[in-house]
């Protein structure tokens, strides 16, 4: 008894799984008449699509003779292994074209080889996109240093993910700036003034470096606070400056400045403290103004804390350049959990970085900065 042709299109993950399927809706006469692979659903995922047809003449299992069957069951089963995986589109081969595949089967394991490569390296892509947005690294930028990945990095390395990551930190770390600490000279007193917003871990920083100091070099380091605003802050420092032997001095006024630095004279390294101000505040930023002017610092160093936004950001850089500020101390890393979102600022700021902070222990929380770390924080 004769039936019409029908033709389905089925869908699989594997090849092999599709042909199961086709046995079982069409029997052992199925024909193929296309096999490719797809995408579906919101992640992309990777399906096989084979398109098989009924025989033209579906017949019984009595008039269908049982070696006929064997043998077109093993035809299908040969064709399975010679078609590629799904990340191949093979959808201009056929069951009948079997003669000339084999004719040319030497390249089909390349060709299976090479796709299978480029499906793994879109995923390790697609894990190292999602990496780079949890980081908070800008959505434009991210997409740009995947392309440029698709275009530039060997193929092998952009299958591994650690090397992708490393690949991308160099990137990074090429884009960014950081500078060594101040290196003390013993005919030449240094004096470092630290500025910054209210609240941004300005006398906690201070504290941190001025005991860095102090242990390479005992009684070497003094410390001045005209932060009169905040007793804490200097209950703070003097506490350390007794425990690790610094020398500490309170300048209530600018009139008291110089009278202290001159206490402090024979000290190699001389750390100010300031009161916080905002950076939009003119008349404390000229006080500021008035204040380092007096002091003469050898660097000023502005203190952002990295909790704050992009917009934040360039609102502090922007409010203090009248105090001319040479170097950039990133603190609190440890509330914000990394610094992607500062990437485009980083990269732009003529300041480059001095230290980053971590959390509230003196001095272990301190950290030196260098263009590796920077760019390690940034993919955090």
């Amino acid at each position: 008894m004769n039936t019409p042709i029908r033709i389905k299109t089925f869908r699989s993950k594997t090849l092999q799984d599709a042909f199961e399927q086709i046995r079982a809706e069409f029997g052992p006469d199925a024909s193929i008449l296309e096999t490719k692979s797809a995408r579906f659903g919101m992640f992309g995922w990777a399906r096989i699509e084979v398109t098989a047809s009924s025989s033209a003449h579906e017949k019984t299992s009595e008039n269908n003779p049982p070696d006929a069957d064997k043998q077109t069951t093993a035809n299908l089963v040969a064709d399975s292994e010679r078609l590629s995986d799904p990340a191949s589109d093979l959808s201009s081969e056929h069951i009948n074209e079997t003669s000339d595949a084999s004719s040319s089967g030497s390249s089909i394991p390349s060709e299976r080889t090479e796709a299978a490569g480029v499906c793994k390296r879109d995923c390790v892509l697609t894990q190292l996109h999602a990496e780079l947005l949890d980081a908070g690294i800008d959505r434009g930028i991210a997409c740009q240093w995947i392309e440029a990945i698709r275009e530039t990095v060997d193929p092998v390395v952009a299958q591994d993910i650690w090397s992708l990551r490393s690949e991308v930190r160099g990137w990074i770390r090429d884009l960014v700036h950081a500078v060594p600490p101040l290196p003390l000279d013993a005919s030449l007193q240094q004096v470092i003034a630290l500025v910054g917003p209210p609240g941004s871990g300005k006398t906690t920083a201070l504290a941190k470096i001025a005991a860095n100091y102090s242990m390479e070099h005992e009684g070497s380091v003094g410390v001045l606070s005209t932060d009169t605003f905040r007793l804490g802050s200097n209950y703070l420092l003097r506490n350390y400056a007794d425990v690790l032997g610094w020398k500490f001095e309170i300048a209530e006024s600018v009139d008291q400045v110089a009278p202290c630095l001159k206490k402090l004279e024979t000290c190699r390294i001389v750390l100010i403290d300031t009161r916080g101000c905002a950076p939009d505040d003119l008349e404390s930023i000229e006080e500021l103004k008035q204040l380092l002017a007096t002091v003469e610092p050898t660097e000023t160093h502005l203190v952002i804390p990295s909790t704050c936004n992009s917009r934040s950001f360039l609102r502090y850089e922007r409010g203090f350049e009248a105090l001319s500020p040479k170097r950039m101390i990133l603190t609190r890393l440890d509330e914000a959990g990394g610094l992607g979102a500062f990437f485009p600022c980083l990269q732009c700021s003529s300041l480059p970085v001095s230290y980053l902070t971590n959390g509230q222990n003196i001095p272990a929380d301190l950290i030196q900065a260098t263009a590796m770390r920077l760019a390690q924080q940034i993919m955090s």
